[in-house]
């Protein structure tokens, strides 16, 4: 829950301050998917780069089970979804 509401928070705040200083969201809205493959891949390969090979493994376990739980049977036995 304080996730969700963190990231309304850091949205809501970056974005409102851009636009009441005068900025258009139209190439924000433009570039927003390029620029998240950018900012995805350099995320997974600092993961990679900086935990050893049995952390990135643990990690990506627990992401895909949080993923399977959500997408098969709304179980909510995982703890960081």
């Amino acid at each position: 829950m304080f996730l969700i509401i963190g990231l309304v928070f850091l949205f809501s705040t970056v974005f409102g301050g851009y636009i009441l200083a005068g900025g258009s969201m139209a190439p924000i809205l433009h570039a927003t998917p390029h620029e998240l493959l950018v900012i995805l891949s350099a995320g997974i390969s600092a993961l990679i780069i900086g935990s050893s090979l049995d952390g990135t493994k643990g990690f990506l376990k627990l992401v895909g089970n949080c993923f399977w739980h959500l997408l098969s049977a709304h179980d909510s036995s995982c703890s960081i979804c």
